[in-house]
């Protein structure tokens, strides 16, 4: 027996509407295009104020000179620049104690709105935006913490690369 328009009409609607939700359940609203002025993608030689800080090949960490160490009134150790192939696509941000670890969440949740908390030992919250992610968290045993900003697109083909290598280093078995 064949279902009736009216019930295929109404399937379909509600299925585009479910799949609508759950699309806009992994945007956080003021999702960034970069970070302090640095779009995601741009080309490490068009920034000059940048100091090679660790070159795992491919990926290179930098730290940006005269760069702020403070994000609101919470202290900041340390803020890594990742660029792929030449290109931005993270950031890093070191920190320490409990006290800024809640100053920063505060800050995060006022910019992105309420967040993703993760199972896992510590806090680890989570923001999943259409290009970007973002993780803050903080380890109350080690009286530390980090926020990683991920640009996506550049991410999927870094995971593709290393997917390409591994299979290449798997011949060698």
């Amino acid at each position: 027996m064949m279902p009736s328009r009216r019930k295929l009409s109404t399937f379909f609607f509600l299925l585009i509407i479910s799949v609508c939700i759950s699309i806009s359940a992994f945007a956080f609203q003021n999702e960034p295009d970069g970070f302090r002025g640095i779009k995601w993608g741009t080309k490490i030689s068009e920034l000059l104020d940048m100091s090679l800080s660790e070159d795992r090949g491919d990926s290179k960490f930098y730290l940006r000179k005269g760069d702020k160490l403070k994000i609101g009134d919470a202290d900041i150790d340390r803020i890594g620049y990742g660029f792929y192939k030449g290109l931005f696509y993270s950031v890093g941000i070191m920190y320490n104690g409990s006290l800024n670890f809640k100053k920063l969440k505060a800050i995060f949740v006022e910019q992105y709105g309420q967040a993703q908390q993760q199972k896992q030992f510590g806090e680890h919250y989570s923001w999943l935006g259409e290009t970007v992610k973002i993780a803050v968290r903080y380890n109350e045993i080690a009286k530390s913490g980090d926020i990683w900003y991920v640009f996506k697109p550049l991410e999927k083909e870094q995971e593709k690369d290393d997917e390409q290598k591994a299979k290449k280093g798997a011949k060698d078995l």
